[in-house]
């Protein structure tokens, strides 16, 4: 049976060529965790945001000054003592596709977020310091090997939600060993042979900074259909040893409705290989192995989302470009 909940990532393709189906870190998900997730030593940090904080702080790995508590006046207190905002709020039971994560830039957003969290889930709420970062790094693993590396863009607003992502991309190899060493840090992470899991970190100050951890299928590059239209190695074969210049850039749209596929089609060209629309969401996946001209149809597609006369939707101001 289908849960209640759906991820927009499981309703545009399908995910029947895994054996357990689609699932993400959401509770609606929770009898479709693979078994070897479900058994792993890592499966209490993911599924727990404030026991994944507290693992962090016990073996000094750098994240967000944070706090976890289920009372709201201890919350504030420490907001209150802080006094530096902006900040983020979310529930301590992990979740997927920022439902229920929020940026609170004032005091006056502690009352309203907190409500609209603990009525989803009463579980603690975790307030930490909220990174503005110069850039915002995604490494996939598999059987403890890193598998895709991503930069993304969320947008400004009070919603955690990304507005793009771009992959494969290749960090100097300094960096890449340094996220490599924080993820090694993780107990049974080598053993989940077929389970994504993924590492998001914040860049500040040229320093990794450990934001979030999660597992699931809810990446649309994870799906081969998605993944042999992006031209790039599917996460679950054995990584190619010849080097790929194909870059993808993935879009992602909120509220948009009733605008022309055949229109967007054209207006992308060649380098628009993938569209796929939820309620949610629309997804635009380009490629191309010419960075300024995958910039260019990036920015076509902004405009035409911007200018589509059948859509409510406003192109969100990007935190970083």
């Amino acid at each position: 049976m289908s849960p209640v909940k759906q991820s927009p990532i499981e309703k545009i393709a399908d995910w029947s060529f895994s054996s357990t189906g689609f699932y993400a870190d959401d509770p609606a998900y929770l009898a479709r965790i693979p078994e070897q997730l479900r058994q792993s030593e890592l499966y209490k940090l993911i599924a727990s945001r404030a026991l994944f904080r507290e693992f962090c702080a016990s073996i000094q790995i750098l994240q967000p000054e944070f706090i976890a508590a289920a009372q709201f006046d201890k919350l504030t207190a420490w907001a209150v003592k802080r006094n530096l905002f902006p900040l983020a709020m979310k529930s301590a039971v992990n979740g997927s596709d920022a439902d229920h994560c929020y940026i609170l830039k004032a005091f006056r957003e502690l009352p309203e977020f907190y409500e609209a969290i603990v009525s989803f889930n009463q579980a603690p709420v975790i307030l930490e310091e909220f990174i503005t970062a110069k850039s915002r790094v995604e490494v996939t693993f598999v059987a403890g090997l890193p598998r895709i590396i991503s930069q993304l863009s969320l947008e400004k607003s009070m919603r955690m939600r990304p507005i793009w992502r771009v992959f494969p991309i290749r960090p100097p190899e300094a960096l890449v060993d340094q996220l490599c060493a924080i993820a090694g840090k993780f107990p049974g992470l080598a053993s989940l042979k077929d389970v994504p899991v993924r590492f998001s970190f914040a860049i500040r100050n040229a320093q990794p900074v450990l934001i979030s951890l999660n597992a699931g299928l809810n990446r649309p590059e994870y799906h081969p259909d998605w993944s042999h239209a992006a031209g790039i190695t599917n996460i679950f074969n054995p990584a190619s040893s010849v080097g790929s210049r194909t870059i993808c850039k993935l879009l992602v749209y909120y509220d948009t409705v009733g605008f022309s596929e055949d229109a967007l089609r054209a207006l992308g060209g060649n380098n628009l290989v993938k569209i796929a629309t939820s309620e949610e969401q629309t997804l635009v996946l380009l490629r191309s192995t010419d960075s300024k001209s995958l910039l260019e149809s990036a920015e076509k597609v902004d405009t035409f989302f911007k200018h589509s006369k059948d859509s409510p939707y406003k192109p969100p101001t990007a935190e970083e470009d």
